[in-house]
């Protein structure tokens, strides 16, 4: 885990200043008493000042993240002057040599090594996949590069850190088996009763599912990077396109991993979510329609959701979308086994999120809390909250699903990534403006597992 440092501790510390003002307006307004122009102001430029340092947190977050990163893969990025250094080592340096100058600067050696095998092996032992693709197409990444690639591919989709990610070696379709045991229990049983074949007592079998995980190519834009900068020695040049590949490809990765619609592209959360629908009840995952959390009290026997002293109507946002009740409601959709897990989050976006922040409970106290402690989350009704920016906007006119994810996605989405990924150096195609062009892909994919563990926030349609 990232250690936090002094700059991080220091937002922070700022953050939580700032927040604890705008609460202490909020619970004025809470109280009954009207806000004065004053007030108004200066909840509005806390709100600004809260954004920009979130944003300052994120980027700190960022630089911390790749520069422990560096450190960790220094060995398979560097140069070995040791006679003994491993097929990693040695693939590291001729893959970087082909990067400066392309095949003519490449010995007879490094042009073995590259063509015999590439940095990417889960075993640490010698990689048995052919590397080259053509001497003049491309080769497959090593493994420092790789680790560089997923590390951006997380920081710019949020959604991918808390998915279950399953790595291959080859690419061919992958069956992936589910199946939902909560309606099987045991039973007692007697000296007269004799025990059923399945899942229980009773004789009810487990009914599996089965989902295909693919492997579809993405591919990034293509880098450019002049001549001169390639023979600046200082300039290290794989890790710049490596960070530009990982921007590309990660930013596509996270838009598929929300909305991705499953035929020939990733399958993504909300639209698996949206495709379950509503339930009967709570605790099955799937859409969660605002106000749903008043019906279920009113089912159960009471006449109003009641939250802290108040009712449900109390708790609202301005514009009357999401409310304390639909908070809590979004949490009980939820299957209980996986709320406690320790790996339920919240996911959405800055604009909903600094909606989230402004809603209480009957006594003016926020849900949202921001963070202090190192290596904590904020937190909402006490659960983490990922940013992430691909979360679908909630709407205020229309009758749509998104703004809001909550669950477990541990257990509710499977990510595969195959271990090969690779750069091709076209060299002749940019020549003329002095420039050589690189094109990197990675090949991925996504499926639902079990949406018991998630829930999707949905506007009502009435």
């Amino acid at each position: 885990m990232t250690k936090m440092t002094a700059a991080e501790r220091e937002i922070r510390t700022k953050r939580a200043k700032v927040f604890e003002g705008m609460a202490t307006l909020m619970a004025k307004f809470d109280e009954g008493i009207k806000l004065s122009t004053e007030d108004r102001a200066e909840f509005d430029k806390r709100s600004a000042k809260l954004k920009e340092l979130d944003g300052d947190l994120l980027r700190v977050q960022e630089y911390n993240t790749r520069e422990e990163v560096k450190d960790e893969t220094a060995d398979t990025r560097g140069v070995g002057r040791d006679e003994s250094e491993t097929h990693e080592q040695r693939y590291a340096k001729a893959f970087t040599a082909w990067f400066r100058g392309g095949e003519k600067a490449l010995s007879s050696e490094m042009r073995t090594v590259l063509d015999s095998g590439h940095g990417l092996s889960t075993t640490g032992g010698e990689p048995g996949v052919a590397g080259a693709t053509g001497f003049d197409a491309g080769y497959m990444i090593p493994m420092g590069f790789w680790q560089n690639l997923q590390i951006a591919m997380k920081a710019y989709g949020g959604l991918l850190s808390h998915a279950r990610v399953i790595q291959t070696d080859s690419g061919q379709p992958m069956p992936w088996p589910t199946v939902d045991p909560t309606g099987i229990i045991g039973s007692y049983i007697t000296e007269q009763n004799q025990l059923g074949f399945g899942g229980d007592s009773a004789g009810t079998d487990y009914q599996f599912g089965q989902g295909m995980l693919n492997a579809w190519t993405i591919v990034s834009g293509i880098i450019l990077a002049s001549i001169q900068l390639l023979n600046d020695s200082a300039f290290n040049v794989d890790q710049f396109v490596s960070d530009r590949m990982g921007e590309a490809i990660g930013r596509k990765v996270a838009a598929e991993l929300h909305t991705g619609t499953g035929t020939t592209a990733f399958l993504g959360i909300e639209t698996a979510l949206i495709a379950r629908g509503q339930q009967s009840g709570p605790a099955q995952g799937g859409l969660y329609k605002a106000g749903t959390a008043t019906k279920w009290a009113a089912t159960a026997g009471g006449s109003a959701f009641t939250i802290q002293g108040g009712t449900s109507a109390q708790p609202k946002l301005a514009n009357g979308l999401i409310g304390f009740d639909d908070v809590l409601g979004m949490i009980a959709t939820v299957d209980p086994a996986y709320r406690a897990s320790g790996r339920c989050v919240f996911v959405a976006n800055d604009v909903t999120l600094a909606m989230l922040r402004t809603i209480t409970d009957a006594y003016g106290h926020p849900l949202w809390s921001p963070a202090v402690a190192p290596g904590q989350p904020d937190t909402l009704y006490g659960y983490p909250v990922q940013v992430d920016q691909n979360t679908t906007a909630v709407s205020t006119t229309a009758a749509t699903s998104g703004g809001l994810l909550f669950g477990d996605f541990q257990s509710a989405m499977v990510v595969r990534q195959v271990n090969q990924a690779g750069v091709m150096r076209l060299t002749e195609r940019y020549a003329d403006f002095l420039q050589v062009g690189y094109l990197g892909w990675v090949r991925m994919d996504s499926r639902s597992n079990d949406l018991r563990s998630a829930a999707l926030f949905s506007t009502n349609a009435t």
